[in-house]
């Protein structure tokens, strides 16, 4: 709190005060300081795990949730890894997601696309779209 203070003071436009425990002392702070504040819920760490409007209605500006990702993957690495495990003796492990699925959120699509658009050979660009850079005879270094 007296960071955040200070850092009224010196004139910031918000504050993120670390690791308050629960609503009344989150709710003091935002009285107290009179900023915009912000909440950091660690889900299992030292704060109260909140809604995003529950954290609203005590006053916090807005909210992050920087644990549940890391948590999100690591149940779903544990997951896949359980699955395969089975598989040794039980069979095949299911699809988690689609081949399809798995380029377009990899980005795999995009890169396809600009692989097309700069496609050359021998006489430079395939689609037309400039000329290929030559040097000692060779396209690019290739």
């Amino acid at each position: 709190m007296t960071r955040a203070k200070e850092f009224k003071r010196i004139g910031v436009d918000a504050v993120f005060i670390e690791a308050l425990p629960d609503r009344d002392s989150m709710s003091r702070a935002v009285k107290e300081i009179d900023l915009p504040t912000f909440a950091n819920i660690i889900e299992g760490g030292l704060t109260e795990n909140l809604s995003a409007k529950d954290l609203a209605e005590i006053g916090m500006c807005a909210v992050a949730y920087p644990w549940r990702l890391v948590a999100a993957h690591l149940k779903a690495i544990r997951e896949a890894l359980e699955s395969l495990k089975e598989s040794m003796t039980k069979g095949a492990p299911p699809q988690i997601l689609s081949y399809s699925e798995v380029c377009e959120g990899v980005g795999f699509n995009k890169y396809w696309e600009l692989e097309e658009k700069y496609k050359y050979n021998e006489n430079g660009l395939v689609n037309g779209k400039g000329s290929v850079a030559r040097e000692n005879g060779r396209v690019n270094g290739h």
